[in-house]
């Protein structure tokens, strides 16, 4: 069970009240700007959160999904027909899918010009075109008990409508204003990318109008609901953990093996994996040069290095065993600098039992400590002898590991938090 102190008592009352009053079954419309591109590979954190939603929803309602799509995605009837079927084996339930493009167009204007409207206007920089405002009111038309926003890019059409909205239900997942400050100060640093900040003021309006006009809104971290109620005295901010499914146990590998698992089309992946290869690798295999580092996930051709055939690297790509790659990695690496909200790499390494050597903000929003858990290191040259430490002492790793998976269990189990 959620522990009292995560707010969710007050949603439980509500849904468990709609569902008496209900002489039908409720129905839900769930909205997002992130519909899977290939439901195989689309297994990185926000569609493991994604999932866990839709899991607890279906058991209470009949869903209508409504993603916001790039302007190139295929719409035809029979194209949209074959997403529905796909989405509904995918999630094991059936819905009613509706797709809608963006209407975001090629900008030919220098970036520097491009970021002025969003200095000013929230709605700039998650635009909305009439074509989604019209795709929405035809999910409204269908009058559902509720509207489930996945993320703040999927709001902003919901804050824009004219039409009678019932009960909203809002995931931030991450606090959008803090990861967005956290991304602007990762290197290269150029003029055009500082000038991003000018548009936080308009993101954390948006933000907090968006928390207000909902009826609950979920954040995945403790840490992350008190800054929002605490300091900005917004109510019915419940706190929803990202969870997985629990793995059996792994047992630690003898083999020197360091991984870092992720998609690397995602800012704060690419970031990392940079810091990890160029920064604190060098150490690593000066000292232990029989140590082997896989980088695993989708899209390594975004990273510097990725055809630089740096010693003892293996860019695994998209791995579709789990768990035998993490039978054969002995450390997991999560040497995240920026984003927010909490890693759900760091939840699934610590269920499979795994040591784990992070950074700060790569643990952060986490039950867990520096030295029981886990090791945390932001200096390249620390975490190096962190991760060096763990690929010479069994004894530390079995202990790590298994404090962690312990807290895996009673936290982030995907089964409790559904």
């Amino acid at each position: 069970m959620l522990p009292k102190y995560y707010g969710i008592d007050a949603l439980e009352e509500q849904f468990c009240y709609l569902r008496s009053v209900q002489d039908t079954v409720m129905r839900i419309l769930f909205i997002s700007t992130h519909l899977p591109s290939d439901f195989s590979t689309s297994t990185q954190g926000i569609y493991k959160r994604m999932a866990m939603f839709v899991d607890a929803i279906k058991e209470i309602a009949q869903l209508d999904m409504l993603f916001f799509v790039p302007p190139d995605t295929e719409l035809s009837t029979e194209a949209i027909a074959q997403t529905e079927r796909d989405c509904s084996q995918f999630w094991q339930t059936q819905m009613n899918l509706y797709l809608c493009p963006t209407g975001i167009q090629q900008n030919s204007r220098p970036k520097w010009q491009q970021q002025w409207g969003g200095i000013f206007n929230f709605f700039k920089q998650f635009s909305v075109s009439e074509q989604q405002m019209q795709a929405l009111e035809t999910c409204l038309s269908r009058k559902p008990d509720a509207i489930f926003v996945h993320r703040l890019s999927s709001m902003s059409a919901v804050m824009l409508t004219q039409q009678a909205l019932p009960p909203i239900v809002l995931d931030l997942d991450d606090i959008e204003h803090i990861s967005f400050m956290r991304q602007i100060r990762q290197p290269p640093t150029r003029l055009r990318t500082l000038l991003y900040y000018l548009q936080v003021p308009a993101r954390l309006w948006g933000e907090l109008q968006a928390i207000r006009l909902a009826k609950f809104s979920f954040v995945c971290s403790e840490g992350d609901r008190r800054y929002l109620k605490d300091l900005w005295q917004l109510p019915s901010v419940i706190t929803v953990p990202n969870a997985i499914a629990i793995p059996e146990l792994q047992p630690i590998t003898k083999e020197p093996t360091l991984l870092l698992l992720g998609g690397y089309y995602y800012y704060p992946n690419i970031n990392a994996a940079n810091f990890l290869i160029e920064k604190v690798w060098p150490y690593i295999y000066q000292v232990m040069p029989e140590a082997r580092l896989t980088i695993a996930g989708p899209e390594p051709h975004h990273l510097r290095s990725y055809n630089k055939g740096v010693p003892g690297v293996e860019f695994a790509g998209f791995v579709e065993d789990l768990d035998a790659l993490y039978r054969r990695s002995r450390v997991v690496c999560c040497p995240v600098l920026s984003g927010g909200g909490t890693r759900v790499k760091m939840v699934e390494a610590s269920a499979y039992g795994k040591p784990i050597v992070a950074t700060g903000i790569g643990a952060e929003g986490l039950a867990m400590s520096d030295g029981k858990e886990f090791l945390m290191c932001d200096n390249p040259k620390a975490f190096a002898q962190a991760c060096l430490e763990l690929l010479r002492n069994s004894e530390l790793c079995d202990r790590l590991g298994a404090a962690a998976r312990e807290v895996a269990i009673r936290y982030y189990n995907h089964v409790n938090i559904v």
